[in-house]
């Protein structure tokens, strides 16, 4: 890869976040671990640790692990709904004594009036992804300071809705009243990067691209299964709900696990070293899979991410 060298004049995302791009890493459960957050930090970009299902002790390794790797902002996202109020609670109290920079939240809205406070009196930028306008309004009348768009088209879980991120982004920037908004959904390319800014989002969140990366947790086969999944491939499901209320919508790859068994232990969050049932694996997947084809440092993805925004200085050496 030729080396890149740009910059970007900034927007309200990287004043708020102190990052040099408003690209961020998608919050996967166990997959953005302390390498693949820091790689992306230190490329530029909101690295964000995945902190779904993560108990409080590995959560606080985590994120004293990332911090050991990088000077950079970085973030975490947490499920509020996993484990009972009381392990929430705990994450939560940890994030707070850790103090990242971003604490990003999915699926929050019975806690976020409590928490969405608490997280800003410590100093931490608080983003809320949502899958409707109905949920960007109660997120920001709690007092969200970024929204997160996320389109029907996003890997892994999604809110209920089958919403496309070209709908949705326009109709939640309407109601933001002046926050930022980033689009999330089927982003993989700076072309992709390029149609969302120019209809006005503030930067993008991007998942299944970082999962082929190098520094990502995924399960080489998992990686594998990207490089290879075409477009047609990423279907929109409701099998892998383990831990999820009933019927919470999610974007896969399909496997070879006719009864998604691996679905109680994590699916492809976890590090299985058996082929036989690493192929089990639960496949989280966009619908921008299809322009995924190969496995890269973290830093060359978002070298061309960030070349879908309005940059200066562009010089390919």
């Amino acid at each position: 890869m030729n080396e890149v060298k740009f910059d970007f004049a900034g927007n309200a995302i990287t004043r708020l976040c102190g990052v040099k791009f408003p690209i961020f890493l998608g919050g996967m459960a166990a997959i953005s671990g302390p390498a693949l957050v820091a790689a992306v930090a230190n490329a530029g970009g909101m690295g964000v640790i995945g902190g779904l299902r993560l108990p409080p002790l590995a959560l606080r390794r985590w994120l004293q692990e990332t911090r050991a790797l990088t000077d950079q902002p970085f973030g975490v996202n947490l499920v509020p709904q996993f484990g009972g109020p009381d392990v929430f609670e705990a994450q939560f109290q940890v994030v707070l004594e850790e103090k990242p920079r971003l604490l990003s939240l999915f699926y929050a809205e019975a806690y976020s009036a409590d928490m969405i406070p608490r997280a800003k009196d410590a100093g931490l930028v608080v983003m809320v992804q949502v899958g409707s306008v109905a949920l960007a309004k109660k997120a920001i009348a709690q007092g969200a300071d970024i929204i997160v768009a996320q389109g029907s088209e996003s890997g892994g879980h999604l809110n209920r809705g089958t919403i496309g991120i070209m709908p949705l982004l326009p109709s939640i920037i309407a109601v933001a009243q002046g926050r930022p908004v980033l689009a999330a959904g089927g982003i993989t390319t700076r072309d992709d990067v390029r149609a969302l800014m120019s209809l006005g989002a503030a930067g993008v969140v991007v998942g299944t691209a970082f999962i082929a990366t190098d520094e990502s947790n995924a399960h080489p086969l998992y990686k594998q299964k990207i490089v290879e999944a075409t477009t047609d491939d990423s279907e929109y499901r409701t099998g892998y709900s383990f831990g999820w209320t009933y019927g919470t919508p999610h974007r896969v790859i399909p496997n070879r696990d006719k009864w998604n068994l691996l679905r109680f232990i994590g699916g492809g969050a976890r590090a299985i070293d058996k082929p036989r049932m690493a192929r089990k694996l639960s496949l989280y997947a966009g619908q921008g899979v299809g322009k995924i084809h190969s496995v890269v440092p973290a830093a060359q993805r978002m070298a061309e991410l960030a070349l879908g925004l309005p940059l200066t200085n562009h010089v390919v050496l």
